[in-house]
């Protein structure tokens, strides 16, 4: 992949527009199943562990912006002359292309002295998760990353449907799964067609005021609420670890964004992303752990796999309706945008010229948004996808595949401490891995047989009047 070089001016400066940035980036869906997975592990047991999930995860995610870097470092980019002007370009996909000027061409003072300026002032270029790693294990890793962001995408957009149809299904308590599949999934694949994010800008904004006033007010209900519960949550429950561990994992997963959120960083300011990003994570860990115990501390036994189903819900347009619709509004218009980066991967992998074919591209794009109605079909469950997706793509792509492409691009350079949280994560990220699928498919399988029995019953009663009439 080459990468043109662009103005080192462009990008934010403003503080304040980084740190919202970023937060924005973090803050979705999954926080409305923290309280069910509190109440799955218990507050002290919730607490600790999504406090070092989040400290992990930061890690492991800074990791990848050291690896962007060395890869600059390593291939810098060659001057290829045009005329009187001079192009610089980064070509990650051919390391013979990196030497500079083409075998047997002499470098005239001109072309010397342009070197040295680029040496002392790097490109600023735009490398992606499946860039770094390519550079680590070839093309084996930019696949594996793909393949991990199409999975983890997809389930997340699945996620948004199944809470949408819970929360609309409480007021139109008559209506099936497939009816609300045949509403929803039309024009979830009108929006999908969009091939630029800008088209996405305006209902991505709405999307996210929407979220945030939601969260907000969820929140607010839960401090009222608290004092008028009487339960007595549970401070420990081990046997909730791999189902807490996946969902804590499916909030924290931002791996597939590190890269972009700091590449748009000013360059002048961009030394300062670290420590944004830190402060940041900070703020949202806070968040996690006040919205998930609050929640479970209302609610206690009680607790729904989404918070916002045990809002109470009056006769009317009420205080409830307003959040749910709130939220709803805020996926139904998140889930194009999560379903982006899914289609400029599978356009790369499947289509040939995506933008001289896009009558292909659109079959594309809704065949997927209806994989992912089938997909709620089978596992009609908002938990069980977050921890699924949390379990199996997100630790991938959280700790696994960091921890590699790290310890593979610095080879020779790190220390023992590094090399061992290099292990550390990739052991970290393949146990987990194992824990949370097995400890998922377990819970779907009791989800299954729990709702086979009404319709044994069902058919017993049936047997029963027939043998009576007989």
């Amino acid at each position: 992949m080459t990468v043109a070089g662009g103005s080192s001016g462009s990008g934010s400066k403003s503080p304040v527009k980084i740190l919202a940035n970023i937060f924005i980036s973090f803050i979705g869906a999954g926080v409305l199943g923290l309280p069910f997975a509190f109440k799955e592990a218990g507050i002290l047991e919730g607490a600790i562990v999504m406090s070092l999930v989040g400290m992990i995860s930061v890690k492991a995610m800074l990791l990848l912006i050291d690896c962007k870097y060395r890869i600059l470092e390593k291939y810098h980019p060659p001057i290829k002359k045009h005329g009187d002007s001079f192009i610089t370009e980064v070509t990650l996909d051919h390391t013979e292309e990196t030497d500079g000027l083409m075998d047997g061409e002499v470098k005239t003072d001109s072309d010397m002295e342009i070197e040295k300026k680029n040496q002392q002032e790097p490109a600023n270029t735009e490398i992606t998760y499946g860039d770094v790693g390519y550079q680590a294990i070839g093309h084996a890793g930019r696949m594996l990353v793909d393949m991990a962001i199409v999975i983890s995408q997809t389930g997340f957009c699945c996620a948004y449907i199944i809470f949408i149809t819970e929360n609309l299904s409480a007021y139109f308590p008559n209506m099936k799964m497939q009816v609300w599949l045949l509403i929803l999934l039309p024009p979830l694949s009108l929006l999908t067609l969009a091939r630029h994010l800008g088209g996405l800008a305006l209902t991505s904004l709405l999307a996210q005021c929407s979220n945030l006033f939601a969260f907000a007010v969820v929140l607010w209900f839960d401090f009222e609420h608290l004092h008028t519960i009487e339960v007595h949550p549970k401070k420990m429950k081990l046997k909730g670890l791999p189902f807490f561990l996946a969902i804590s994992i499916y909030c924290y997963e931002g791996a597939g964004m590190i890269l972009h959120l700091e590449s748009s960083v000013a360059e002048s300011v961009r030394y300062k992303f670290k420590r944004y990003f830190i402060t940041t994570m900070v703020i949202v860990t806070s968040m996690y752990v006040s919205f998930g115990s609050c929640g479970y501390a209302s609610f206690g036994k009680e607790t729904n796999q989404i918070i916002t189903l045990n809002l109470p819900q009056g006769e009317s347009l009420d205080f409830s309706m307003i959040v749910k619709s709130c939220l709803c509004l805020a996926l139904f218009f998140t889930y194009p945008v999560m379903m982006f980066p899914v289609m400029q991967i599978l356009d790369g992998y499947l289509i040939w010229e995506p933008e001289n074919n896009k009558g292909k591209g659109n079959v594309l794009r809704i065949s997927m948004v209806v994989l992912t109605g089938f997909i709620v079909l089978m596992i009609p469950s908002f938990s069980n996808i977050m921890a699924l997706v949390g379990a199996t793509c997100c630790t991938l792509l959280a700790f696994t595949l960091p921890g590699l492409f790290h310890m593979t691009i610095f080879k020779g350079t790190l220390s023992k401490c590094q090399v061992f949280f290099d292990w550390f994560l990739i052991i970290l990220g393949i146990i987990g891995a194992i824990i949370g699928t097995l400890d998922t498919l377990n819970r779907l399988a009791k989800l299954g047989a729990v709702e086979q029995i009404p319709r044994d019953i069902l058919a017993n009663q049936t047997a029963v009047a027939a043998t009576g009439q007989k």
